[in-house]
């Protein structure tokens, strides 16, 4: 009866942090609404943030620069999320313009490139999206 205990440690100390988190299966969910839903056109998942080729950051380490929390308000609504101008936005901003080697003329910004792309996510798809992107 003692070894019970000892195998639920071992388990939880070397299975890894959220190892039994039914959220993990959807990662791979993520994975193919990525490429479903065309993200792949705008992003690259092996370039840093800061590089925006083809045209939007890359998404390598994302969950060192936004929380999830964050990034599930984006991807909800980009442009309310932009209008809020938090210190997230800014940065993006900034990482944007340092990218292209210039800075912002009047009423310029990185939001201007890419309003009107919407692409519409259910919570589930954006939840999915997020798991995905946390295994970059």
């Amino acid at each position: 009866m003692k070894m019970v205990p000892t195998v639920i440690c071992f388990l939880l100390l070397f299975a890894g942090e959220g190892a039994f988190s039914p959220l993990r299966a959807d990662s791979e969910e993520g994975r193919k609404l990525f490429q479903e839903k065309h993200c792949v056109l705008c992003h690259k998942i092996k370039n840093p943030g800061t590089v925006f080729s083809p045209v939007c950051p890359g998404l390598k380490d994302v969950r060192h620069r936004h929380s999830r929390e964050w990034l599930r308000r984006w991807l909800k609504d980009p442009a309310k999320v932009w209008a809020t101008n938090d210190v997230d936005v800014q940065d993006l901003n900034t990482r944007y313009f340092a990218y292209r080697g210039s800075k912002p003329r009047p009423r310029e910004s990185f939001m201007a490139t890419i309003i009107g792309k919407k692409v519409v996510l259910t919570d589930e798809e954006i939840e999915a999206l997020i798991d995905y992107l946390w295994q970059l």
